[in-house]
């Protein structure tokens, strides 16, 4: 069976496109016409599945060596300056008393640390691709790990006929804690990175040179996890990064001097998934959605501070008969009923062309199309349903791209028309059926999928 596709991307021209199914990256040329889609390229990701956990006992082992060699030491000036009193243990072995013990070597006592690799029953251990990101210039393709919690840059050589020179690595960064969003600055000479304990990292997109994760310092920190990253320009012409947290909070900080705050955006009541700032409205629009019953649109840069927010368009009446058990709150959290259920907007992806926004929601199969205007007014246009749930989207030029939950069909794609509509690609079969094709990340059972709809565990909850 094909593993579908947790992460797909297109580039601004819309003839590059990147897909991720578990630890590995494809590279298609799928230009505007073209009858089947062209492999040019792949990577996997061959980290051990067990990095994390060997390299935390590798950690551990030379603490305990380290310890020993000071404990060793410690007896041997001990004995040199005079000899102290021995008891006899139970082995019948004389030992130095431990209150004559150094209290700095008490601790290396403790037996020699073993390697803890999980056992039978344990939970599955996933080797996958987090998240992708193109440089703003489309010749960088940024990857983020999940086992070794690292970021990973390349070099994309496009019109390299070697495929195996296409994706030119230029380093693997290890971050001390998961990356969970990733962008580039404005003028593509660092990698922004956020993860799941709250911290922002800024590195060198070009430079080959690894730091130790452990001399990575933060550029700015929010107290929950972090969901989005994104630099932009504000009304002044400065540079900004923006972050977006499962606390429901949006804040705009000056970029490199991330510790200076701009202002903080509120109204959101649930965690923030998604947010975009849309070319047509000059960047002086934000849209952001997530675990709420609405999609939120900002006025960030010039508006009146505590006044930025212009619309929440509620969303409950285009989901509701939609959902499912899939969407059932967990037991624990359930109502008498039995009967709760819960969505949340999984991705907003911006149509340019049209100057429309495409919204999806987690475990939902299909793709809702809204109208936005320059000044952030948000209007419903219309719903296109696919064949399977929707795991992300992607849109470029004239095609939005959807990676679907089915094994037999991974994706579909729809051409975007001048007259706002939808319509699936007259060579749709033929480009999917190739890419399927290509896809050799291949699992034998539907166990071994790696997690496709994570969105919504990162709601908080609360017991009824």
């Amino acid at each position: 069976m094909k593993h579908p596709f947790q992460h797909i991307l297109l580039d601004k021209t819309g003839d590059y496109f990147f897909a991720a199914a578990i630890n590995s990256v494809f590279l298609f040329k799928i230009s505007t016409g073209s009858a089947e889609a062209k492999l040019l390229a792949s990577w996997t990701d061959e980290v051990d599945p067990y990095y994390t956990i060997r390299k935390h006992h590798k950690e551990l082992l030379e603490q305990y060596e380290k310890q020993q060699r000071e404990k060793k030491e410690a007896e041997d000036a001990a004995k040199a300056e005079e000899e102290p009193a021995t008891v006899v243990n139970e082995n019948n072995k004389r030992v130095i008393p431990e209150e004559q013990i150094p209290a700095s070597t008490k601790q290396v006592m403790n037996k020699k640390p073993k390697l803890p690799l999980p056992g039978p029953g344990a939970p599955p251990t996933y080797t996958y691709i987090r998240d992708m990101c193109l440089s703003r210039d489309n010749q960088y393709l940024i990857v983020t790990t999940d086992n070794d919690k690292a970021v990973v840059i390349f070099k994309i050589n496009y019109s390299e006929t070697e495929p195996s020179k296409v994706f030119e690595l230029v380093k693997r960064q290890p971050i001390s804690k998961r990356p969970s969003a990733v962008c580039t600055s404005m003028d593509d000479s660092k990698v922004i990175i956020a993860d799941k304990f709250g911290d922002v990292y800024s590195i060198f997109l070009k430079d080959t040179e690894v730091i130790d994760d452990s001399k990575l310092v933060p550029i700015l920190g929010h107290v929950s996890m972090l969901t989005c990253v994104q630099n932009a320009i504000d009304e002044n012409g400065k540079e900004v990064v923006m972050t977006a947290d499962r606390d429901e909070h949006i804040r705009i900080s000056y970029f490199p001097k991330s510790y200076v705050i701009k202002k903080i955006l509120f109204g959101h009541k649930e965690f923030i998934s998604s947010f975009i700032l849309p070319e047509w409205c000059n960047g002086k629009v934000l849209v952001s959605a997530g675990g709420d019953s609405f999609i939120a649109t900002w006025l960030w840069q010039s508006a009146e501070e505590g006044k930025e927010l212009k619309c929440k368009f509620e969303v409950d009446d285009l989901v509701k008969d939609k959902l499912n058990d899939k969407h059932l709150v967990p037991e624990k959290f359930q109502d008498d009923s039995g009967n709760l259920v819960e969505y949340c907007i999984s991705k907003l992806v911006a149509l340019n062309k049209t100057k429309q926004i495409a919204v999806i929601f987690e475990r939902i199969s299909s793709v809702f199309i809204f109208d936005l205007s320059e000044d952030g007014e948000l209007s419903f246009n219309k719903e296109y349903k696919v064949s399977s749930d929707i795991v992300t989207i992607t849109a470029a030029k004239d095609q939005l791209i959807c990676s679907l939950d089915d094994m037999s069909q991974c994706l579909e794609i729809f051409d975007i028309n001048e007259d706002k509509s939808l319509t699936v690609s007259k060579n749709a079969s033929k480009l999917i059926e190739s890419i399927n094709n290509a896809n050799d990340s291949v699992i034998g059972d539907i166990d071994e999928l790696i997690p496709l709809f994570n969105t919504n565990y990162m709601r908080k909850r609360r017991l009824h």
